[in-house]
């Protein structure tokens, strides 16, 4: 039973919401319950009653009780997956009225020119110019023409539009057009209506700053209100304390604040896995992690070094950039639901999409016709039949059936070899997406723990982990819900972004510095808004450099005034990811980033006694293992029974609250002090760090 007052976090993914609520004692409640993509709302008063039934409270008294909710949600991603934003008119500097569409040209397969751009999200109808001009420093050239402002607020409105986008030239530098174009569109518009490009995204880059704004005026309609909506429900049944909301940037944030630029939840959710990973680097000893978090829909990867996960200002959400500070999350379309199927030359694929939480896999009999990789794995028998994840109950041969009526029926594959084969491209997709955020970057994999999350991740983890050479794999107990549980032991985050371009030196710095105290002054007023329980803001300073006529800069750490070492880490990032520098070369100021934070109550670690043992399995079952071993009666374990010190060698599968656990053959677990599991695996990695 939680002990009031206690704290949710409610992730709504793809196929399940999940839920986590800590109590003052540090006690812990998951639930994991269907998600509801055409109503979130719904969606999360289901969980929420979900888990006020398990305690036995009304859902007044849960929320009653409740001194901080912090929710994750994919509604401004799927608005613009779905297509579904707002219309939105944008007012351009004359000479740019298609930026958006002219774009920058970059493809990130550079010899594939045949896919074409996604469609542009403002038509051109809708995309006026006003005269004005500012140059790259911001001095004003023109003045802003005000009748070309308030001829196109007349055109906006007589055709029905939603919202405003205003992305004058050079606007970084000097916010003052835009800000008196934002004063005249005031008389037909509300503010919260009008989002410009200063303010959104102070970007040098028209396109990229362009871009994002108009992204935040799309997705603003449902994001907004939905927020709006959803606080004032919680309130009507009893939430007292604060709705909070998982930034892109890994930090929580205000309703309010998000009004104000809702591009910045647009990782809403994965981003959670900073305050997740940074829980497990205490726990696991370690603080070079790459998370696996793989649910029903995707799979996000995050790398952490050095205790700290790498952070971006670009997101690519289905070909539309947004430059908003953000976690360095990479996203695939793999997932449990992800179909299978025979292409033309009679090869198995997998995905990208997936059966969703409705209809589902085919085993979860609601519908699903097309087999999935929950399939492939149930039929392997790392899945057992029967309920699972509290709601469902997993019907094996409903799975075999469609693996034969898909693979056995046309190639003459038998469910078992096809299930196998889907299986093993999964294990396939998801090594490469662990080596696009790790070695393609320059870092040594087998320096790295794995750590397996989400329902899904920790069936395929220890073969991947093999397959990269890492030598560990790390399962949290809360695998299963852990965006949620991070959601829990993340700090208040705002970020503001000054672009300034000048050579850097030390003149430069000192300057930066004055720049950097005014904006820790404007983040302390808005953070101490959240209240006096938490901690004192703490500031970070990074600064974007560059060699001299680059167009991509690198993000360095501003931790003392030494010119010398901001140099020296720079040029070492640099040789890190592209094998060289150019030391003689003039380096360039592109931006200065300041980040202010405070932290609240985390997640308290609790250490148990460690008595070492061999655990009997509760069962045995048939099971694939792997293509050389075949089928072999394998071990089953309850996880509920493990406790610290328990010892056991694979392969073995066991059924956890939130997740389920394979290892192969030779691979060894042990539960740590923490209660979590520790993946020693068969072929350790070669010349790196245990």
């Amino acid at each position: 039973m939680l002990v009031a007052p206690w704290r949710i976090g409610i992730d709504i993914g793809g196929t399940f919401s999940d839920v986590v609520a800590i109590d003052t004692n540090g006690h812990i409640e998951v639930l994991k319950s269907p998600s509801k993509p055409d109503d979130p709302t719904a969606g999360v008063m289901a969980a929420l009653e979900g888990l006020a039934r398990r305690l036995g409270l009304a859902t007044k008294d849960l929320l009653n009780g409740c001194s901080m909710l912090v929710h994750g949600s994919t509604i401004a991603t799927n608005t613009v997956l779905e297509g579904k934003g707002a219309k939105v008119g944008l007012l351009t500097t004359k000479g740019f009225r298609d930026t958006l569409e002219i774009r920058r040209g970059i493809r990130e397969e550079p010899w594939n020119h045949r896919p074409p751009f996604p469609k542009v999200l403002v038509p051109r109808r809708w995309r006026l110019p006003v005269g004005g001009r500012l140059d790259r420093d911001g001095r004003e050239l023109a003045a802003l023409d005000e009748r070309d402002v308030k001829t196109a607020s007349a055109a906006f409105k007589a055709a029905g539009l939603d919202c405003v986008a205003v992305s004058f030239l050079h606007s970084y530098a000097n916010g003052a057009q835009e800000r008196r174009a934002m004063e005249i569109l005031g008389a037909d518009w509300d503010l919260d209506a009008i989002f410009c490009s200063h303010e959104i995204s102070p970007y040098a880059g028209e396109y990229g700053r362009t871009s994002s704004t108009v992204l935040a005026a799309y997705v603003s309609r449902r994001v907004v209100p939905y927020l709006r909506s959803l606080e004032g429900i919680l309130r009507q049944n009893g939430l007292f304390g604060p709705l909070l909301l998982i930034q892109s940037n890994g930090g929580i944030s205000s309703v309010d604040e998000i009004a104000r630029n809702p591009a910045c939840l647009l990782l809403s959710g994965p981003a959670a896995q900073v305050g997740a990973l940074r829980h497990v680097a205490a726990t696991a000893g370690t603080e070079n992690l790459i998370s696996l978090e793989m649910g029903g829909t995707s799979c996000d990867l995050a790398l952490m070094e050095g205790g700290r996960v790498h952070s971006t200002d670009r997101i690519d959400i289905a070909g539309y950039l947004a430059l908003v500070p953000s976690v360095d999350i990479h996203s695939v379309s793999a997932g449990g639901g992800s179909i299978a199927r025979l292409d033309a030359g009679g090869m198995v694929t997998l995905g990208p999409d997936g059966a969703g939480s409705m209809p589902g896999p085919v085993c979860y009999r609601r519908g699903g016709q097309n087999p999935t990789n929950t399939d492939a794995q149930l039929v392997l028998g790392r899945l057992a039949p029967g309920p699972f994840a509290g709601t469902l109950d997993l019907d094996d041969q409903a799975a075999r059936d469609a693996l034969q009526r898909v693979y056995g029926d046309t190639v003459g594959l038998a469910p078992e070899a096809a299930a196998l084969g889907v299986v093993e491209l999964m294990d396939q997709n998801l090594r490469h997406a662990v080596e696009h955020v790790s070695a393609e970057r320059g870092f040594d994999l087998r320096n790295f723990t794995l750590v397996a999350v989400g329902g899904a991740g920790a069936l395929h983890a220890s073969s991947v982990g093999r397959s990269l050479g890492c030598s560990t794999v790390y399962i949290p107990r809360l695998a299963g819900v852990f965006c949620a549980f991070g959601m829990l032991n993340s700090d208040v985050r705002l970020d503001e972004v000054r672009t300034i371009r000048r050579p850097f030196n030390q003149a430069a710095l000192e300057d930066l510095q004055h720049v950097a105290h005014e904006l820790e002054i404007a983040l302390r007023a808005r953070l101490m808004a959240y209240g006096e329980t938490g901690s004192h803001p703490v500031f970070s300073r990074h600064i974007d450099l560059n060699y001299l006529d680059q167009q991509s800069q690198l993000s360095i750490e501003w931790t003392d005034n030494n010119i010398e070492s901001i140099i020296k880490a720079y040029e070492e990032r640099y040789i890190l990811l592209y094998g060289h520098a150019h030391k003689h070369s003039p380096i360039m100021t592109c931006a200065l980033r300041v980040s202010g934070a405070r932290q609240f109550p985390g997640v308290s670690i609790q250490k148990m006694s460690v008595a070492e043992y061999v655990p009997p399995s509760s069962s045995k079952r048939r099971i694939v293992v792997s293509r050389e071993v075949g089928a072999a009666d394998v071990d089953i374990y309850e996880g509920s029974e493990l406790r610290p010190g328990a010892r056991l060698i694979g392969p073995a599968v066991i059924n956890d609250l939130t997740t389920t656990v394979f290892i192969g053959k030779g691979d060894k677990l042990e539960v740590d002090a923490t209660n979590n599991f520790v993946v020693r695996l068969a072929v350790p990695a070669q010349g790196g760090k245990a």
